[in-house]
């Protein structure tokens, strides 16, 4: 694999190909087929443009929205309203503008204006959606698709009201439908490709350990809701011109729960689930519908007809799914990174090289000016109980500061305010003699402070190489340099070999340090550690000082650690901070706070003043 890529040139082009071929075998079977068949088939492919709308949202930001057949419907009534001729319009919808009327555009260009009308009209519903808690996004859509629904069964003079539209020409046919649906898979490859992609899975992984490296979420999350948008406008635009007629409820709550029945029966993670999802649940939907009426298997076995079976199957179907494979059929990869389609590859693909000095592209960290990272006068209370009470601290670019203290003395809600994650009551915070108090860990991030947390975080889904790439997109790095800048942080850390290894299969130590990596690859200038040696072993402690010591070393940024094992803070830091009930105890050298009483009897213990003089 290429230092300059996140994938192998086979497994991009398979990912692309497959489910291209996988539509070309179904826009051949529509062709061929009857007029009836060439009708569902087309349907099938409208349906399939609409999932990939589904799948670019929900897929790579892991929330559910219940809204995107809303701008289905929006792309419909659009495309519909553009098209109809004039004659019909003036019985239909009596007050429709006499420029829209009079419009009569072709199937393309009707098509193509539904899917920026539906982009922007997902750009302002999202603006306000976006902005709540991940859990009321999909309540907040729905709420969106009940008031489409109202507004296009309602407004009679203008959309037909709940009698829908008629007479509408039908120019969807198989080819033009399979088309659509190849070009949305391009599209949605290429926005799960992109850095904003990258940037949204990594929310999806895990929101904190994103925004800690300056992931932007409202603002991914917005991006994915406009182009899913367009791409159910299209799908909307497409299916009217299919049937001919427009009725308010073809884009409700059924077609919702169908569409996102093909999502997580397919895999929502996944284009090549969506489209595999689409093609399968189709076809036994289909089958179910044909049984509804009453069939008769091998002429000896009689069915009698099952109204509501195609419902109940999909109901079975999507349950029994999310109970025995919750990635669903595709197990959320990709097809180039299914097991059966690498072996086709006569050779395993290349392990990343060993790196020979900083790839073009990759900048080194610029080494300290004389400037720091300060807090003045901190103090913050939840509830009344006060957690810290004016601590001051100062970290100087190249240093490596400590802090230590027991458990319950403020350390992590120290570093919380210097991140950004919260916000402190008094005091303030100053970033290279910058005030940045209050600051979002996004931005603060983007203006040079990395952090890690007592958990590893990992973003599971994502291999090793992915991952730390992610940390420099976060910061708004071009996805191509930011694969650089992942190569060269885990080559210089020597993790080289987590590379290609997904991130949640990684024992404890690497998730640490792929964490460590990740934030470096944010080029901050200062790098706030809490508790990184957690869980490890003697000989893990050992070698996590060496790296650190190297970090300090060839990167050039300051270090703040929190650390409850002393033996690590003492082999590091030069400087040592001790907390003790939200208040500085000492500051001072490893050796001055190992001597000081009030140290020893608050934290270290009558034991350590013991063995440090023997």
């Amino acid at each position: 694999m290429s230092r300059t890529r996140l994938r192998s040139r086979f497994s991009t082009g398979a990912s692309l190909l497959v489910p291209i071929a996988l539509i070309a075998f179904t826009v051949l079977l529509g062709v061929y087929g009857t007029p009836s068949f060439q009708g569902t088939v087309t349907l099938v492919l409208c349906n399939l443009i609409i999932v990939l709308g589904l799948q670019v949202f929900i897929g790579n930001s892991g929330v559910y929205s219940f809204g995107q057949i809303g701008f289905a419907a929006s792309g419909a009534y659009v495309a519909a309203l553009l098209t109809l001729p004039a004659g019909i319009s003036l019985f239909q919808t009596p007050s429709l503008p006499d420029f829209i009327a009079n419009a009569q555009l072709g199937p393309l260009l009707s098509t193509a204006i539904a899917a920026v009308v539906c982009g922007l009209l997902a750009a302002v519903v999202g603006l306000p959606l976006m902005r709540t808690s991940t859990l009321a996004i999909p309540i907040s859509t729905f709420a969106f698709l009940v008031v489409v629904f109202n507004v296009v069964s309602n407004w009679d003079p203008m959309t037909g009201g709940s009698g829908g539209l008629v007479n509408l020409p039908r120019t969807t046919s198989v080819e033009s439908a399979g088309l659509w649906a190849a070009a949305a898979v391009v599209v949605a490859l290429a926005f799960k490709w992109s850095a904003s992609g990258y940037r949204l899975q990594a929310t999806r992984e895990d929101e904190v350990a994103s925004r800690s490296i300056g992931i932007g979420v409202m603002k991914e999350r917005m991006i994915a809701f406009a182009i899913s948008g367009v791409l159910c406008g299209v799908g909307g635009a497409l299916l009217v011109h299919q049937s001919g007629v427009l009725n308010p409820t073809t884009f409700y709550f059924g077609a919702t729960v169908t569409t996102l029945t093909m999502l997580v029966v397919g895999g929502a993670r996944s284009v090549f689930g969506a489209v595999f999802g689409t093609l399968a649940v189709s076809t036994v939907n289909e089958v179910l519908r044909g049984v509804e009426d009453g069939a008769s298997l091998f002429g000896t076995v009689s069915i009698s007809a099952t109204p509501g079976l195609a419902a109940i199957g999909l109901g079975l179907i999507l349950l029994a799914t999310m109970i025995a494979m919750p990635n669903g059929l595709s197990g959320g990869r990709e097809a180039g990174e299914l097991r059966w389609i690498r072996r086709l590859r006569s050779m395993a693909p290349p392990s990343l090289p060993e790196p020979d000095g900083a790839p073009a592209g990759a900048p080194r960290i610029e080494r300290a000016a004389d400037n720091a990272l300060s807090a003045e006068g901190i103090s913050l209370a939840f509830a009344g109980l006060k957690v810290l009470r004016g601590v001051d601290l100062e970290l100087k670019r190249g240093e490596a500061l400590g802090l230590i203290g027991p458990n319950g003395a403020g350390k992590t809600t120290l570093v919380n305010v210097l991140s950004g994650f919260q916000e402190p009551d008094s005091g303030t915070v100053r970033l290279d003699g910058v005030d940045v108090t209050g600051r979002s860990p996004a931005r603060l991030a983007r203006n040079g402070l990395g952090r890690t947390f007592q958990a590893a975080l990992p973003f599971p889904q994502l291999r090793g190489l992915e991952s730390v790439a992610v940390g420099a997109m976060g910061v708004g790095v071009g996805r191509r340099r930011a694969v650089a800048v992942a190569t060269d942080v885990l080559g210089r850390l020597d993790l080289l070999d987590l590379a290609e290894r997904p991130a949640g299969s990684l024992p404890p130590r690497d998730q640490r340090l792929l964490g460590i990596a990740r934030a470096l690859a944010t080029q901050p200038r200062y790098l706030l550690l809490d508790e990184p040696a957690a869980g490890l072993s003697e000989g893990e402690r050992e070698a996590l000082v060496a790296i650190l010591g190297g970090v300090l070393e060839d990167f050039g940024c300051g270090i703040l650690l929190i650390e409850h094992d002393v033996s690590v803070v003492m082999s590091l830091c030069p400087r040592v901070q001790v907390l003790d009930d939200g208040r500085t105890v000492r500051v001072g050298t490893p050796e001055e706070v190992q001597a000081d009483p009030a140290v020893v009897e608050s934290y270290l213990g009558s034991s350590f003043l013991v063995a440090a003089d023997a």
